[in-house]
């Protein structure tokens, strides 16, 4: 039987679909470690009722005194909206061509594209996981009509990134740019886009392309003790803030007095428990560096997934290379959970993985998610930050 669109369609489905499933349920730690719920879904979102208060009827009386006033328990309802994430892989006329005489090509064709494309997905969703749902990739410095942009760090960006360098609090190009590559990375703090000069200062952000305000919800979002969180707002909530143990912005050393603290803290602000401790390999080195000061040595705890780990107090701490330098995340994790309204999956309600691109000789598959990340008790996760790396 000579080779079909129709066929094709069905080496990608055997061939790889469940094999990226399974690649994606362990692409990173945090996401194999919480909870999915595909069942909450109402809508386009998801509902969770949060519990804000007790009955506070409960007291004591005299003899023949007065029975307390009846009291209640006190919900609020918090949104999680979903967030959709695609990845798109093209194939030419010409490769689906030379299929019909050497399927063993095309599979290797298409095996090196989906590799690469699985790649990139776990690469974009684990940097996601660490940010504040915004998708800034770097806050601008100084640029005055240059090609050179000077930002706070690179290290989130890549030669080839297509960006946006927008206005941080409105999205506005103002004079930033929309739609550009980054063309080369010169430094730690510097980076050459393409196209027209711009000019920026510290208001500006830079963005994946069409990303921003687009991302899902991360760690940096939920950890913290003022931003708006699944629709409610700490100033008028003041139990929905996570607990930040910070020093002014000045880094100071690591030390089990300062991680008791944070452990602490968990327990006595929230009602939780930190199951994990979360944070970058600088944190980790100084942690590391402490306990051999101490003459205090633990074996590496062993994780789903393959990861390894520090032990503290019978807990994980896990170092992430997204994660933000001098911090370490303390995380219920039971309060923490994926919503999603599908897993990873090929794009094809018309019926076919493979899609013809208009106006070009070639065809188009889309790799897709549509999830949340979402916090049920945000004052049981502890920011310990200011910390120095080692």
């Amino acid at each position: 039987m000579p080779t079909t669109l129709s066929t094709l369609d069905a080496i990608l489905r055997t061939q790889y679909l469940g094999a990226v499933n399974e690649q994606f349920n362990n692409l990173n730690v945090i996401n194999s470690r919480l909870e999915k719920d595909y069942d909450s879904v109402v809508g386009k979102n998801f509902t969770m009722a949060l519990h804000t208060g007790r009955n506070e009827s409960v007291a004591n009386r005299g003899e023949g005194g007065s029975l307390p006033v009846a009291g209640n328990q006190s919900y609020v309802n918090a949104i999680v909206p979903m967030k959709y994430m695609y990845g798109t892989l093209e194939l030419t006329g010409q490769t689906i061509k030379a299929a019909k005489s050497n399927e063993g090509a095309f599979i290797r064709a298409v095996d090196s594209e989906m590799k690469g494309l699985m790649s990139d997905f776990k690469t974009s969703l684990n940097r996601q996981l660490w940010g504040a749902g915004d998708g800034s990739l770097a806050v601008c410095g100084t640029t005055s009509a240059s090609n050179t942009v000077n930002v706070v760090s690179t290290r989130r960006l890549r030669v080839g990134m297509r960006v946006d360098v927008l206005v941080s609090a409105d999205g506005t190009t103002g004079t930033g740019a929309v739609d550009r590559v980054v063309s080369s990375i010169t430094s730690a703090t510097a980076f050459v886009i393409s196209g027209a000069a711009i000019t920026t200062g510290a208001t500006f952000s830079v963005y994946i392309q069409g990303s921003r305000n687009l991302e899902i919800m991360g760690m940096g979002g939920i950890f913290s003790g003022s931003s708006i969180l699944q629709t409610l707002d700490p100033a008028t909530n003041a139990f929905w803030k996570a607990n930040v143990i910070a020093n002014g912005g000045t880094p100071r050393a690591i030390s089990e007095i300062l991680m008791q603290t944070a452990l602490d803290t968990t327990e006595q602000a929230g009602n939780g428990s930190a199951t994990a401790l979360y944070t970058s390999y600088g944190v980790r080195r100084a942690y590391q560096s402490v306990l051999s000061a101490l003459k205090q040595y633990t074996n590496p705890m062993q994780l789903k997934g393959g990861y390894t780990a520090l032990d503290y107090n019978g807990k994980p701490l896990i170092a992430d290379k997204d994660a933000p330098v001098g911090s370490i995340f303390f995380a219920d994790e039971s309060q923490l959970k994926f919503y999603r309204m599908s897993d990873i999956e090929w794009m094809e309600e018309d019926g076919a993985i493979l899609s013809r691109v208009s106006g070009k000789d070639a065809y188009q598959a889309v790799l897709f998610i549509y999830h949340e990340l979402g916090c049920t008790m945000r004052n049981a996760q502890t920011l310990l930050s200011d910390i120095i790396e080692a």
